[in-house]
């Protein structure tokens, strides 16, 4: 076999990884049977031609790793042949001339050989083992060159670079350079392999250990996908806080990413299990059950998701042989992984009914274990503490009781006489409450039958019977006393009366004797009687704080959970003696659960509306702000639910307004005047309706946008949140307060109001692409929305918005190409942008001499002009006006460019006329656009997903009846990432010219 050159080492070393370690012997060989000089010179001959290879091509990384091998890896008791070099072995002295020669080379013009350079020297880095030592000299070369490296312009050189210095960074010192340029980089990098390189490489300490947790919420995927692979493997659970760590299962279990959720899962998870031996019931233990049950409740979902159900049983050994926890060991932790075990099997099916068995106590031994529970609960309840504890393992336990089967009677008695027994009980906290009557409703399904009900224990919780000793006053003891001595005297006159008359032997006599003093025993003995103390039982009133909020409370669980339809006159009753009442209370939760109540309440009669909407507005103004948030969200219901119209004293209801809303807006018109305001300063011409109940709408729209100024952020997040719903359901229409939610979006202020931020981003393109309507009021906005940005005060936040972003957003939110109705059709009109142009030019026109007229000409080239000839010539002309006045360069040439779009386009349609029998051309023309429409309308699909999923109403007040139902349309959804992100797939459709926005952005540049 002929020997091998370096050249032919060098080629077989791409075809594969298995023959290289035959090439290290041979190419050692030929490294020992010639001069250290010559192998170099070759050796870096062909080496370099790996190095300018900048892509990542497979036969190029073999060949570098192979490179990495040889040097890093020499036959054992290889002698060096050079004899300059003595005191060095061979593979010393070509490791030293490799690292002088990357270190020389790593700041080269050619990007190709500064990633070789320090991607090679990370593998010889690698390559040299755990307990691998370098000379201080060269140590300080290569840190002080790939530092520099660090900041190198092009993203895969600076992840090389961040590979290479892992081995170089020291935890120890607080003021190590490494570790400093890492946490630069994984916060302020805008590329994310190398935020993810970082995150990988990166030394887990005190000082690094936020970096590490704040990429969890990287805006990358695969950067927080590391981040938790990272925190798994290398950070102990118990080097993390209790908030860490519920905040790190929370962000991982409900992430966005499937992938990022099988992360959390498989490394995070398991990996702190693993740290407990297995045991569930520790993990939960090192997290905060109480205070974090939908956490843990996601954590026990996820571990029992992939476990068998006989496993799950088996190893859950805490029941004694009632099936129930022992007393001893009732802890927050156990109670919660029964629950949560016993509602798996549950609704897993039938076909698991063995197994719940096994797991889950009779009915009736269960009521009994919860009087014991209830007891305790009583002796405890001024420990505040063990009180707290108490009540969280007690709603566990309500929740719990859905899994039983109460269909038998027996069962069903000893259910409800306990849940009676919790409710009135004085011990039992408004929290349980809430669980109490979900609990109640299985067991009475009748609404009627448990509104009486609940009635009648509201009654006896405020009204107790209580058992009172009435006793007689002195002077009536006074006169019983004086009876009684006479009835003596009478007594022992007559007995001696009646022993002389039986000396006598007067018998007849003697019997009436007799009878006389018995008569005389029996008068004394009731007299006696009477004046002992009297016990009777009687209703006394309750007015205690506690008692009221307990009471108000059933009332909201019972009015938010039960399917009621009508006021019956047993809720009008509690309306009136509870409800209002507790409003005028000076304690602010009982207010609170006043003003939930009487939202409920309003929600179900228009009368009521029509009495309490006042009281309800001036709530929202003057108290607490938990109260005035109470009274905004059900303000926004009530007008959800029954328009403006409420004000006006009409009924609107009619059995067909569902289907001329909806109707109304899938054609793209207007909803009738009945449920309409218009709140811009024009008002329409056609509008016959008197002018004070339209006035008395509009002042309660302007009433409800001014809580978007507020300085609450949860009065400023409720207030969008419920203005957004009413445009979107067609109850407002406003232009102006399109443009206040679109600066409320913006604003710096709103920066931390995260749900504010995800309301708004997902509503915008919503309500702009439902129908060409909606978007005529983002229209009317355009120009006072950027004026507005434009002309505010350096003092303002709004001067700090970036007015290109705004305008970017509304040119998409405009194009009549993404309505849900187009998304199907290829449409050449674009009317949207058709009005935008000419507003654009008419502002262009008024103030030509205006700092804005860079903004201005670059939306006009981002425009995506439609072909209506009209448009065209009145846009031709307008160009023609604005060069005349226009007089900056810059200005003028992309002005240019725009007029000649709007000729090509004229000159398009003048053909399209000419030869009407070639269609085609238009199709084709439009494809490209159509294309990008379709990615659009994609991620509007999405949004409107996850739109169905928001509740109609607010948390604070009940959902809207399905009698009611019809007339509302879809919410508000409270989780979309960004807008900007949304709409990013549909930017190339901003103009009809792709070369036009190309040239445009030169002059800009």
């Amino acid at each position: 076999m002929p020997e091998l050159t370096i050249r032919d080492v060098f080629d077989q070393c791409q075809t594969g990884m298995q023959g290289h370690n035959k090439l290290h012997t041979a190419l050692w060989k030929l490294h020992d049977s010639m001069p250290f000089d010559d192998f170099w010179k070759s050796f870096l001959h062909h080496l370099k031609y790996s190095m300018i290879v900048f892509n990542r091509e497979p036969a190029v990384e073999r060949t570098l790793d192979f490179v990495a091998k040889f040097v890093t890896s020499p036959p054992t008791a290889a002698p060096s042949t050079n004899k300059e070099d003595d005191a060095l072995t061979g593979e010393q002295s070509l490791l030293q001339t490799m690292f002088n020669f990357l270190l020389e080379n790593h700041n080269a013009c050619d990007r190709a050989v500064r990633f070789r350079c320090c991607q090679l020297i990370n593998k010889l880095l690698n390559n040299l083992g755990d307990d691998a030592q370098i000379d201080d000299d060269l140590y300080d070369r290569i840190y002080e060159c790939m530092l520099e490296r660090l900041r190198d312009r092009i993203p895969v050189v600076r992840t090389q670079a961040v590979f290479s210095l892992s081995r170089l960074q020291d935890p120890t010192d607080e003021n190590c350079p490494v570790i400093r340029a890492y946490m630069f980089l994984v916060s302020r990098d805008p590329n994310s392999d190398v935020r993810r390189a970082v995150v990988s490489c990166i030394a887990p300490s005190i000082k690094t250990l936020p970096s590490l947790l704040e990429r969890t919420r990287d805006v990358k995927d695969s950067v927080r996908q590391m981040a938790y692979t990272v925190l798994g493997e290398k950070v102990h659970i118990k080097a993390l806080s209790i908030a860490q760590r519920i905040q790190l299962l929370r962000d991982g279990l409900n992430d966005r990413t499937e992938s990022v959720k099988k992360t959390c899962h498989s490394k995070l998870l398991q990996m702190w299990l693993r740290v407990f031996e297995g045991n569930i019931l520790e993990l939960l233990r090192s997290l905060d059950v109480e205070h974090s049950t939908e956490t843990c409740q996601q954590v026990l979902d996820t571990l029992f998701e992939n476990t068998p159900v006989a496993d799950l049983i088996c190893n859950f050994d805490l029941l004694d042989d009632d099936k129930l926890i022992p007393e001893d060991k009732l802890t927050c932790e156990n109670v919660m992984y029964w629950r949560a075990l016993c509602e798996n099997v549950y609704k897993r099916g039938v076909e698991y009914e063995e197994h719940l068995e096994q797991i889950l106590p009779n009915c009736v031994t269960f009521c009994g274990y919860m009087n014991k529970f209830l007891e305790k609960l009583s002796s405890n309840y001024d420990d505040l503490m063990t009180r707290m504890e108490l009540e969280f393992i007690g709603q566990e336990l309500l929740i719990l009781m859905k899994c039983f089967d109460i269909s038998d009677q027996a069962s069903r008695k000893h259910v409800e006489k306990f849940l009676h027994d919790m409710l009135v009980s004085e011990f039992v906290s408004p929290s349980l409450v809430e669980h109490i009557i979900p609990q109640l409703h299985n067991v009475k399904t009748n609404v009627d039958d448990l509104i009486g009900y609940l009635a009648e224990t509201i009654s006896e919780i405020r009204q107790p019977i209580t058992t009172v000793e009435t006793g007689l006053s002195q002077d009536e003891m006074r006169q019983i006393d004086l009876k009684i001595a006479r009835i003596r005297v009478e007594v022992n006159q007559s007995r001696e009366e009646l022993e002389e008359c039986v000396r006598n032997q007067e018998f007849e006599r003697a019997a009436e004797l007799k009878q006389t003093v018995a008569e005389l025993d029996i008068e004394r003995a009731k007299l006696l009687e009477s004046a002992q103390p009297q016990t009777e039982e009687i209703r006394t009133e309750k007015d205690d704080p506690v008692t009221v909020h307990k009471c108000l409370i059933i009332i909201c669980q019972m009015l938010q959970l039960l399917p009621i339809k009508t006021m019956s006159p047993t809720l009008q009753m509690l309306l009136e003696s509870q409800i209002v009442p507790g409003i005028q209370s000076e304690v602010a939760d009982i207010r609170n659960a006043a003003v939930r109540g009487l939202g409920l309440c309003c929600l179900l009669k228009q009368e009521i509306v029509m009495q309490h909407l006042p009281l309800l507005m001036q709530v929202s103004q003057v108290d607490t702000e938990g109260v005035r948030v109470t009274a905004l969200e059900a303000m926004f219901d009530i007008i959800h639910c029954f328009g403006l119209d409420v004000i006006k004293g009409e009924n609107p209801m009619s059995t067909d307004r569902p289907e001329q809303v909806e109707n109304g807006e899938q054609d793209g018109d207007l909803p009738s005047e009945n449920s309409v305001a218009e709140c811009s300063t024009e008002s329409e011409p056609d509008v016959e309706t008197p002018s004070s109940p339209s006035e008395a709408a509009a002042k309660l729209v302007a009433i409800l946008s001014a809580f978007l100024d507020s300085d609450s952020s949860e009065l400023r997040t409720v207030a969008a949140e419920g203005l957004a719903k009413l445009l979107l359901s067609g109850r407002v229409v406003s232009s102006k307060l399109v443009s206040h939610l679109l600066l409320l979006w913006y604003n710096p202020v709103t920066e931390d109001d995260s749900h504010l931020r995800h309301c708004l981003g997902a509503f915008f393109p919503v309500f702009a692409f439902a129908c060409r309507t909606n978007q005529e009021l983002f229209e009317e906005a355009f120009i006072p929305t950027l004026n507005t940005i434009l002309d505010a005060p350096t003092s303002s936040p709004l001067s700090e918005i970036n007015a290109q972003n705004v305008s970017d957003l509304l040119i998409q939110l405009v194009n009549s190409k993404l309505i849900i109705a187009n998304q199907n059709t290829q449409v050449s009109d674009n009317p949207g942008h058709d009005n935008i142009a000419v507003k654009v030019c008419n502002e262009i026109l008024t103030n030509p001499d205006s700092f804005s007229l860079k903004l201005w000409t670059r939306i006009l080239n981002h425009l995506d002009i439609g072909t209506d000839k009209t448009h065209l010539q009145q846009l031709k002309v307008l160009c023609e006006q604005i060069l005349n006045v226009v007089k900056e360069k810059p200005l003028l040439k992309a002005l240019n460019k725009f007029q000649n779009t709007i000729e090509c386009l004229l000159d398009e349609g003048g053909a399209k006329d000419v030869t009407t029998e070639n269609p085609s051309e238009t199709t084709d023309n439009n494809a490209d656009t159509s294309e990008m429409n379709t990615t659009a309308v994609a991620d509007l699909t999405e949004s409107e997903e996850t739109l169905s999923k928001l509740a109609t109403s607010f948390t604070a007040t009940r959902a809207i009846k399905k009698s009611r139902a019809k007339s509302v349309k879809t919410p508000v959804s409270t989780c979309i990432p960004n807008l900007q992100t949304a709409c990013k797939s549909s930017s190339a459709a901003r103009t009809t010219r792709k070369k036009n926005v190309d040239e445009s952005s030169d002059w800009e540049q």
